[in-house]
């Protein structure tokens, strides 16, 4: 007789899942994940301004300069040449006081002075960037002596190049030493002059700040 039984099915196999190869990196994250954004520069940013200032004070500075102070003249240069000091000086300036032109080789004292001092020496203290202020009176003149030495003497404390002296057209030692001046009261830098009948502190002041410590050498024997 014929056993008979179950079938038997035959096992199949489950494919076995395929690795992906290692390539033996480590998987990295994306290259903008966790990148910080950086601003300017402070150092950069701040030699920017700083030089953005001095451009703005350099233009400032040269255009305060171009704009002339209330009744300011120009005269034109007349050179810059030392003469021996003491030597009889003929030459013809072309403004009184002189704003320039032959002078000595030495300059006058710095600050208040009570007595004339010859142009010679004054022009040599304008060269030098100096401003020098004349007053002229027909008789004493205290007020305005005294105004204007209140306006000289801060310069002179803190060493700057202000000098304060009368100018006396009756002043002579054999050759007349200063002309009249035609004004009271004069204030000069190298080639400017501005007159006043009476002391105006702000316009002497803007005047001074305006051409003080300028350099006005030039030329051979400047």
């Amino acid at each position: 007789m014929a056993k008979s039984g179950k079938a038997t099915t035959p096992a199949t196999k489950t494919p076995a899942k395929t690795q992906p190869k290692s390539t033996g990196r480590t998987p990295s994250r994306s290259r903008h994940v966790g990148t910080r954004r950086r601003g300017p520069d402070p150092l950069l940013l701040g030699g920017g301004l700083l030089i953005a200032l001095l451009i703005g004070l350099a233009v400032f500075f040269g255009v305060r300069r171009a704009i002339p102070v209330a009744s300011e003249v120009r005269f034109s240069a007349q050179g810059n040449t030392h003469i021996e000091t003491g030597q009889p000086n003929t030459f013809a300036y072309n403004s009184t006081p002189p704003t320039s032109g032959p002078h000595y080789g030495s300059l006058a004292p710095w600050g208040v002075q009570t007595g004339p001092v010859p142009y010679e020496y004054l022009l040599h203290n304008l060269e030098d960037g100096g401003i020098v202020i004349y007053y002229q009176c027909a008789e004493d003149c205290p007020d305005i002596r005294d105004q204007l030495a209140a306006i000289v003497e801060p310069y002179e404390r803190n060493g700057q190049h202000v000098v304060l002296v009368p100018n006396d057209p009756t002043w002579t030692d054999g050759v007349a030493r200063h002309q009249d001046m035609g004004t009271p009261i004069a204030v000069t830098a190298w080639t400017r002059m501005i007159s006043m009948d009476t002391v105006d502190a702000e316009r002497i002041e803007t005047f001074i700040s305006k051409y003080l410590g300028i350099d006005n050498h030039s030329g051979p024997t400047g």
